[in-house]
């Protein structure tokens, strides 16, 4: 059977069958072969047209099937549906002899919830081609699948009488369709609860979008926020301006950005990580701006803390003074307390009262009033945590019965809270108080209290520091029976002496002292006795010397003294009124009280003298010769006057 598609080709052949054979009947027989020849030439022509139209049918078909596509009619008066063997088997798994059935039965097909909606397109059929109408299908090994249809409705008699549907399984776009609704439904649950503000802006940096985490740092409806530029939202000009300039960087060049801004609420200080992202269209144009803001106040100020700290630590370790390391610790916590002004109080040596330790930033004449101050049950916001040893929190000073004793006094300053936390030492000893003010009625949040406790440690290392390094200097330097300066100190700081003398001409004498048969009074009432023997003779040096003379214990019974700006024959006096003031003393033994001597050398400095070492050499050599002159005297250049034999 010819394809009826090759028909008029046929016909236009069979018309040009008789040009050949009007020279036949000629009787040219030449001619007649030439015709027989040519019918043959056209049937072959023929046949090759056919076998393509074949060909090319089936490749038709292949695509069809290939692409899942299906052809349904829908006799609108017969109620009836007819589908191709390929649509309902192939794409619906149906045996052949179902291809044709009516509509009842082909809407017994339909999901339940696709039925009405299918019932009603059949009732009520289009009038022009529609296409996306999208129906589930039970497939008959039981599961469903999307069918998408395109309907082109046939006219008759003025009414539509026949629905052409051409169909295609969807199911797998389908699914992904529900999957990305799935995974935008999850995003946006994802960004509505995120901790991080996420917004949207165009590119005039007007709000599209916002989360309701703004909600946290910012007084606005979340209504409010859309419509309105960050600078419009109330930013301060600081930040609206770098985030301008931030978001004008992306749109110039497309590239994600990264920075840090610093917003306040409530005279709060909130830092925010902000990082913007490009968004584009699906022609590639950038359209919006996504930004992803995230709180790390807490992680910024642990860092700027632990900075800080660690400068602290570093002052203490290289032996800063005081002042200056207890003055920083002031400075850190204010930097992480803005408009805080603090101050540290140390326990003064009687521990009845607070001297003013650091805090600069008070009012100057605050500071001269907290010089010092008593330590009491009602005495002000330190008084009273250094009395209780504990916190102290007074949100409002003008109101407050710890300051009603010192209202008049403090009322010019305009301060109006302070809390004061007590310093320990490391076996809870008291150490002073560490408080913080502030010019408007305040309380502490829990993190400012932590933070002021988390300070008060490193105050007591400061402190334990300097005593420490004071007692480590003392025992350095003091003898620690005499307390007077060793020998190490003492040489030290005589050759300092000698030194300004030579640069400020001036006398300068040295006196060398050695206690008189030290070695028997060991000997006869123990050590004991002469470790007191030696605590009491230092003590007549403290009494007959003065301030800014040096005097040091070199060793044993053997004393010396440096006296500035003293001429010889006054120092022959001293020296000659400590002798008498020890060979008149008594000092407590066990067989009752007993006494002692010294013998002393006394030199003056002479020009020439490069070194402290020679004047104290000769010095020595004349304390040995009071030694050999019978003991218990004063010698110098010339003998003193009255001395008295020992």
């Amino acid at each position: 059977m010819i394809h009826r598609s090759f028909l008029p080709a046929l016909a236009m052949l069979g018309g040009l069958l008789p040009l050949w054979a009007q020279p036949a009947q000629a009787g040219n027989g030449h001619v007649a072969s030439l015709a027989a020849q040519a019918g043959w030439l056209l049937a072959l022509a023929a046949a090759a047209l056919w076998l393509q139209s074949r060909r090319q049918h089936r490749q038709a078909r292949a695509t069809v099937q290939d692409a899942c596509l299906g052809l349904l009619e829908f006799d609108l008066p017969r109620r009836h549906m007819r589908g191709s063997v390929h649509t309902l088997q192939r794409l619906l798994g149906m045996p052949a002899h179902t291809r044709d059935m009516d509509f009842p039965r082909w809407l017994l097909l339909l999901h339940p919830e696709d039925r009405p909606r299918f019932a009603q397109v059949l009732e009520l059929p289009p009038h022009m081609p529609e296409a996306g109408h999208e129906f589930r299908v039970r497939h008959y090994s039981g599961h469903w699948e999307w069918l998408e249809l395109t309907l082109q409705p046939a006219w008759r008699a003025g009414k539509v009488h026949r629905l052409t549907a051409i169909c295609r399984i969807v199911t797998a776009r389908k699914h992904d369709e529900a999957a990305m609704l799935r995974r935008e439904q999850q995003f946006r649950t994802l960004v509505e609860n995120s901790e991080d503000i996420i917004a949207r802006y165009d590119l005039e940096l007007h709000c599209l979008f916002i989360n309701r985490s703004v909600s946290r740092f910012s007084d606005l409806p979340l209504e409010d926020h859309l419509g309105k530029t960050p600078r419009e939202k109330g930013w301060t000009d600081e930040a609206s301006t770098r985030f301008e300039q931030e978001c004008r960087q992306l749109i110039n060049n497309w590239e994600a950005r990264s920075f840090e801004l610093e917003l306040f609420r409530d005279r709060q200080r909130h830092t925010f990580e902000i990082r913007l992202f490009p968004e584009f269209d699906s022609a590639g144009m950038l359209k919006s701006i996504l930004s992803v803001d995230r709180e790390v106040t807490a992680s910024r100020q642990g860092e700027r803390l632990l900075a800080e700290e660690n400068a602290v630590l570093e002052m203490i370790a290289g032996n800063r003074p005081l002042a200056q390391t207890l003055e920083q610790i002031c400075q850190m916590l204010e930097s992480q307390q803005p408009e805080s002004m603090c101050s540290i109080m140390l326990l003064d040596g009687d521990a009845q009262s607070l001297r003013f330790g650091a805090g600069l930033n008070l009012p100057p004449a605050y500071r001269k009033l907290v010089e010092q101050v008593a330590i009491g049950p009602s005495n002000g916001s330190c008084g009273t945590s250094a009395h209780w040893k504990r916190t102290i929190v007074v949100d409002d000073i003008l109101n407050s019965p710890l300051w009603a004793h010192a209202l008049d006094k403090v009322r010019p300053f305009d301060l109006r809270a302070c809390w004061s936390v007590p310093i320990f030492s490391s076996d809870r000893r008291l150490l002073g108080t560490l408080a913080s003010y502030y010019r408007e009625p305040r309380s502490p949040t829990a993190e400012e209290l932590a933070l002021a406790h988390r300070s008060t440690h490193i105050v007591a290392i400061a402190l334990q520091r300097h005593v420490h390094e004071k007692q480590l200097y003392h025992l350095a330097t003091q003898d620690s029976l005499t307390e007077l300066h060793n020998r190490r100190q003492f040489i030290e700081l005589a050759g300092r002496e000698f030194e300004r003398g030579r640069r400020h001409p001036g006398p300068l004498a040295v006196m060398m002292m050695d206690l008189d048969h030290f070695k028997e009074i060991n000997d006869r009432h123990g050590h004991a006795v002469g470790d007191a023997v030696i605590r009491h003779f230092a003590g007549l040096c403290r009494e007959t010397l003065r301030a800014s003379d040096l005097c040091g214990r070199l060793g044993g019974e053997e004393f010396a003294a440096v006296l500035p700006d003293t001429r010889p024959e006054d120092a022959m006096m001293v020296a000659e009124r400590l002798r008498a003031a020890v060979a008149a003393a008594e000092v407590p033994a066990e067989n009752g009280p007993m006494s002692y001597t010294v013998s002393i050398g006394v030199a003056e400095r002479q020009p020439g003298e490069n070194d402290i070492d020679e004047v104290l050499s000769r010095a020595d050599k004349l304390l040995y010769q009071a030694k050999r002159d019978g003991r218990n005297r004063v010698v110098g250049a010339k003998p003193p006057a009255g001395s008295v034999s020992g």
